[in-house]
């Protein structure tokens, strides 16, 4: 398969993946009103990628330097394509040991149940991450083309990785007691405590580190101020403390209120905490001194003495200090990014509630509403907090020397000082006529807030400025206002004559379609690879100068593209976009999945079995988002759709 992004044949990539499972369990039953159940369980899951060709850019003459597996350099041209490539050669895997154990007793009136577990996760990560090349060609230079650029080997952006593996141990340690108390034949409490209790991942080489501006390690004295690491005065081994503080209650009751056994009211509340994942953790070990991600400048002003000053395709490390720092070999380079664990990291938290009405109307037809929230606080992310200040002459060539340490890149701090909510109203009914039709259906109407980009796959953060994330708060990447989804089963045997032959032909067949609609979910405006506000990092917004919202979009114009303008490069005046993130719509989403079956007997031994599937049976079109960035030619315009109508038919012979 090809990796994704790419919208041209450049390399291909291939996965091996292997998993073993052990699981032993008991159940003592003590006394009629009193058992006992245990589980034991081991996981093994090992697995790792591999890409092709196996090549780099150094084998096409480039004086480029790879470090661990050879892979095609990921190339992107502004406007015109993109050459992806994926990490190659790692492998990924975890060992988990886990024992858990829960003791049920029922006294009169209540349901009492006392657990725990405990487990031990054992990761392994062998990343190379981006050793490849990352490199970029936007709208700047000599010539303002991308794509000429491109053709002279004149990158406006260069990035690379060194490989590294990584290890991580987490213990998890949990205390439960539920009690189901049923103080009326009508009402039930359920009433619970939980306690949570989990170690900050730790590295068997100890390699975990906090960030203190100004603070000196005396473990490695080299290290430039402020970074800091296990056995300086105040890092742990895991980064922070161990946090025992833990504990969740949570409430819920479950009421009949005309005891004629057709209404039920439920309500329901909790606090619960989140982990911490050794993703997050091991990130550390993903930059200096372990292993790092270096910016190259691609600034490529020619001078009459020097010709081309920054990198290109054929020399990548021109002019920078200290020369080529390939193969890394645990030195902090100028300029080499870092990345460390806040102090005062606390584990993810979330507030929810729930509140439920549902009836039964008739004896086959039951419907429900409810509402549901949640409030998420303390979620992690990573803030660049050596983020580069403005100043007279800032260009996208100064960047490392704007930064308040300039011994550093970019200094992403592991922090929990984020937020997200949920609201939602969900509708439901379920019922069965006769034995001919039966159907589920759910409305939901939500609205998803988030203070920050959460929902990319890295807790390394996606923001427009560091120093103003208030600005990035809004609509989460996965909000969507309304969903529909109703599956129903037919059996449409309508026949009730005599002949054995027609019955056999047009009764037994079963219709299953499922009904999908669900409304768009937000985008955002880019300022394309145009760096405007200066920092290294190409996650800019466009300019707001109008009304974005149109009556009636088409996919030629899903909105007034006259409302956004791109913020150019200016020395000495860094600017951020205006546009608000995720602050349009794209298309909605219909479609009708269906599945036909028919069982034919033969005798009392013989079944043959008859199915058809359909994805988009009526091949209706779901169209992708518009192009986002403004000056692209296609701009506010949607050029791709998903998937359409997919049919598979299967038989299956019993005997």
């Amino acid at each position: 398969m090809f990796p994704a992004g790419g919208n041209l044949p450049w390399a291909t990539q291939d996965f091996t993946w292997r998993q073993h499972n052990l699981n032993i369990s008991d159940v003592w039953v003590i006394s009629p009103d009193k058992v006992n159940q245990v589980w034991v369980t081991y996981t093994r899951m090992l697995g790792g990628r591999i890409n092709n060709p196996d090549m780099s850019l150094a084998d096409l003459g480039s004086s480029f330097t790879p470090q661990g597996s050879p892979s095609l350099p990921q190339i992107d041209v502004t406007g015109w394509f993109r050459l992806s490539n994926a990490i190659g050669g790692p492998r990924a895997g975890t060992n988990l040991y886990s024992v858990r154990d829960v003791f049920s007793w029922n006294k009169g009136r209540h349901a009492i149940k006392v657990g725990g577990e405990l487990s031990l996760n054992k990761d392994i990560q062998e990343t190379l991450l981006n050793n490849y090349g990352v490199f970029s060609f936007s709208n700047a230079g000599a010539a303002n083309l991308s794509f000429a650029n491109f053709l002279i080997g004149l990158p406006t952006g260069l990035t690379q990785d060194a490989p590294v593996t990584a290890y991580t141990n987490t213990w998890y340690t949990a205390l439960f007691v539920q009690d189901d108390f049923r103080i009326h034949p009508r009402l039930t409490l359920n009433l619970g405590l939980r306690w949570d209790l989990q170690t900050p991942p730790t590295d068997p080489e100890n390699r975990v580190v906090n960030y203190v501006p100004g603070q000196q390690s005396v473990v490695r004295p080299n290290a430039p101020a402020g970074a800091l690491f296990f056995g300086d005065e105040g890092v742990e081994r895991g980064g922070i403390p161990v946090d025992y503080s833990h504990f969740s209650p949570r409430f819920g009751l479950a009421w009949d209120p005309f005891g004629d056994g057709k209404t039920s009211i439920r309500a329901a509340a909790g606090l619960f905490y989140g982990s911490m994942s050794g993703n997050e953790w091991n990130t550390m070990t993903n930059f200096q001194p372990f292993s790092t991600r270096l910016n190259f400048s691609g600034n490529n002003l020619p001078t009459a003495q020097n010709g081309w000053t920054g990198a290109s395709l054929s020399n990548p490390y021109l002019n920078f200090p200290g020369g080529n720092p390939f193969p890394y070999n645990g030195a902090f380079t100028a300029g080499g990014g870092f990345f460390a664990v806040a102090t005062d990291f606390e584990s993810p938290k979330t507030f929810q509630t729930q509140v439920s009405i549902q009836r039964q109307v008739f004896r086959d037809l039951t419907v429900g509403a409810a509402y549901v929230g949640t409030r998420s606080m303390n979620l992690p992310f990573g803030r660049d907090v050596n983020y580069p200040v403005a100043t007279p002459t800032a260009t996208i060539g100064n960047i490392n020397a704007r930064r308040p340490n300039t011994r550093f890149g970019a200094v992403l701090l592991l922090d929990s000082d984020q937020d997200a909510s949920y609201d939602a109203l969900q509708l439901t009914s379920a019922g069965r006529f006769s034995k001919l039709l039966s159907f589920n259906a759910f409305y939901v109407l939500s609205k998803t807030l988030s203070s920050v980009q959460l929902h990319n796959n890295t807790t390394q953060g996606l923001a427009q400025n560091y120093s103003k994330l208030e600005l990035d708060k809004g609509r989460a990447d996965t909000d969507q206002r309304h969903v529909f989804s109703m599956s129903m089963n037919f059996q449409p045997d309508f026949y009730r004559g005599d002949n054995k032959f027609v019955k056999a032909i047009l009764n037994g067949w079963s219709i299953s379609p499922i009904i999908k609609l669900r409304s768009g979910r937000p985008f955002t405006i880019s300022n394309g690879n145009i760096d405007a506000n200066l920092d290294g990092v190409a996650t800019d917004r466009a300019r707001l100068i109008g009304n974005p919202f149109i009556e009636n979009p088409t996919n030629d114009r899903w909105f007034n593209t006259d409302a956004f303008a791109l913020n150019q490069i200016v020395t000495g005046s860094p600017v951020d976009g205006t546009a608000p993130r995720n602050l349009l719509t794209g298309p909605g989403f219909k479609v009708v999945d269906m599945a036909v079956s028919r069982d034919l007997r033969f005798g009392e031994r013989y079944k043959l079995r008859l199915r058809a599937e359909g994805t988009n049976v009526f091949n209706t079109a779901n169209y992708d988002f518009p192009n986002n960035t403004p000056g692209a030619s296609t701009f506010g315009k949607i050029t791709g759709a998903g998937a359409m109508r997919r049919v598979q038919f299967g038989a299956r012979f019993t005997f």
